[in-house]
């Protein structure tokens, strides 16, 4: 029988039997291959699309902001954030 492999999908919090909190359990489901990235298919092509996703709308701000910036003058590069 081969080796059973499970993948942690969320941390939760229960609570033990005297009614105190036991946070950052993990809970886990049973796949059936891990990939060598150390993920599911499903997850990986989750990531992909996700990833899409957000280079798309990405590119669609830079463009926003530097037609904006081009039609007003303003020139020069994004102001950095999170800084």
């Amino acid at each position: 029988m081969g080796k059973e492999l499970y993948q942690v999908v969320a941390y939760i919090a229960l609570r033990n039997k005297d009614g105190s909190p036991m946070i950052n359990v993990p809970l886990y489901v049973k796949v059936s291959e891990i990939n060598k990235n150390g993920m599911t298919e499903t997850q990986e092509s989750v990531m992909h699309r996700i990833s899409t996703i957000m280079i798309k709308r990405n590119e669609k701000q830079l463009s926003d902001y530097f037609a904006n910036a081009t039609a007003t003058g303003a020139g020069g590069l994004p102001p950095a954030r999170g800084v």
